[in-house]
Parts: C-alpha cells; structure tokens; sequence
C-alpha cells in the first residue's frame, strides 16, 4: 500500500488534453486504487447494500446438540443453532473532488494538476485504512500487553506474535466455554517502522545463524512478506502502535452501497468553452460502504509495542 508521489508517471501530457478528454483524469484515478484500498486486504466481501446493514456476531460453529446414533428407523433428532449478539450498520459516504481551473489549464500547470491527483489518492487510501482501524476499535477484539516496547533489549517480538496467534487459536465461543471458534490467524497489521523494529531485534536475529543467514531480510535488503506464518499487511498511514494478528476474511466484511466512482471531468457552472460560470473544471471520486467485524475473537491488538 504505497503513496502517490506522481499520477502521470514519465507520460508527458498537457492539461489541456486532461480537460478535451473527460474520461482522462477518471480512468488513471480508477487504474491507481485498483487493488489499494485497506480493508479489501483483511476483509470478506459481504456484498452490496440498501444503506444499512444488520449483522450477528460469530457464535459457537456448532449445533447446540452431539449428532446421535440412530436406530433403524428411528427419527433423525433436529437441533438449532445460537446466534450471536445483534447489530446494525449505517453505510458511511466517502466523497472527494479535484478541481482544474482555467488558469492552469491556460498556462499548463500539470504540476499542481499532479499534486490535486495524488493527494486524492493518498487521502482515499489513508480513509481506506482509519476505516478498518475504526471498526476494530469499535468492536470487542482481544487484546495483548506485550513485556517490553520492541526496540527494548528485553523485547522478544516473535514470541509477542505466536501469544498472539494462540490467543486467536484458543478462542471460545461466547456462548459455549468449552467449544472453540476454531480460527486460524494467517495475517499481521503492522506499520514499515515496527515491522523493521521486529526483524532488527536481536531475538529474532538470532535465528539467522549459519546457513539461515542467508535469508536473512536485512542482507537481502527486502521487506518480508510472510513473519511467523503470517502474511504482513502494511501500509504507510499505520502508525506504529497500530500492530493486530488475525485471520483475514473471518475477522470481518465490508459492503458497499457504492462502489467507488469516479465522474468524468464536467463544469459544475455549466459549460460555455471556457470552464462555466466560475471557470473550473472538476472529477468527483466517491464510494460508500460498511465495515462490519462479526468475528472479534479472531482478532488481537498487540498493546505497548512502541515505546
């Protein structure tokens, strides 16, 4: 999940060719958050919506009753299954708009044309991921205090991961004790500052002894992809006391309303050649959407990671 530092790339183009194309600016914004937004990485897809969405927390994956042997013929017993504690959702617009004025387009500033774009995008993705924080913290997710902050000596961050993971693993059923929701943790929310923090420290350098030092992430100048069997999600808008284990597509869904769309360029004054009544032109970019987590238990904030 990057940041945009240009829209154009090294294509050369004239603002006056953005505005003679309205479908120009749309078509480029739709190409670069293609696949960036936030929780489209840790999230199910929980289809579209009417504007408001109820949903039931996970209960115990079980019927209430044990399958039974049964005679022959003898009647197969039915049995029902709880449902969780109930909620309800209102869909949240996202909207964002760009303007081109005359001037710019008169005297080719593509420059601050490039800078409107990529603040746009920026300012999506980084809604993208406050969005999806929001609804953890807005839910009764687990959470784990960790010993020491990860760039203490006493730190040992693999350790704090598998905690984690175990939590996630041993989670019971709200409404049975002794059933577990049988979760699987396979993803990691961490920010690039705290995922160097882990990798740096010493108790997890030292597993790259002889051969293994070969793999090594700080030799081989890469960031991993994968840290205790969990893929990392990263993302630049992530500060540093924002680190979760949990298993993505069960810990939660969004829906949307809307999906994201972008206008073609138009006058909002009305055109008349020269931009309508305020002499500008505009792209509208909006989606609207619901994040629900309806699997708490298989989530786990790690508390006091940064110092």
């Amino acid at each position: 999940m990057s940041t945009y530092t240009s829209a154009f790339g090294q294509n050369p183009i004239t603002v006056d060719a953005m505005v003679e194309s309205p479908t120009m600016l749309p078509d480029m914004i739709y190409e670069n958050l293609d696949g960036a937004f936030f929780e489209k990485a840790i999230f199910r897809d929980g289809g579209p919506n009417n504007g408001i969405v109820g949903f039931n927390e996970a209960a115990a994956p079980f019927l209430n009753d044990d399958a039974e042997d049964v005679a022959e013929f003898g009647e197969i017993p039915v049995s029902a299954m709880e449902k969780g504690k109930q909620h309800a959702l209102v869909g949240v617009k996202t909207a964002l708009a760009v303007r081109i004025s005359r001037e710019m387009r008169k005297f080719n500033r593509v420059r601050d044309v490039d800078d409107q774009i990529n603040a746009l995008q920026n300012t999506m993705v980084r809604t993208s991921v406050n969005a999806s924080l929001d609804a953890f913290k807005n839910a009764n997710i687990q959470t784990l205090g960790v010993k020491a902050a990860w760039d203490d000596a006493k730190a040992n961050p693999l350790k704090d991961l598998r905690a984690a993971k175990r939590m996630i693993r041993n989670a019971a059923a709200p409404n049975r004790e002794d059933a577990l929701m049988g979760y699987n943790p396979d993803t990691l929310i961490i920010s690039e500052s705290m995922l160097e923090a882990a990798i740096d420290h010493e108790n997890t350098q030292k597993f790259y002894i002889g051969n293994a030092a070969l793999e090594n992430p700080i030799y081989l100048g890469i960031k991993p992809s994968i840290l205790t069997d969990l893929r990392v999600v990263t993302s630049p808008w992530l500060k540093e006391d924002e680190v979760y284990v949990l298993q993505s597509g069960r810990a939660g869904f969004v829906s949307y309303s809307d999906v994201l769309t972008v206008t073609d360029m138009y006058s909002p004054g009305g055109e008349n050649g020269y931009g309508g009544v305020n002499q500008s032109w505009r792209v509208d970019a909006f989606y609207n959407r619901v994040i629900g987590i309806d699997n708490p238990k298989s989530v786990v904030k790690l508390e006091g990671v940064a110092a």
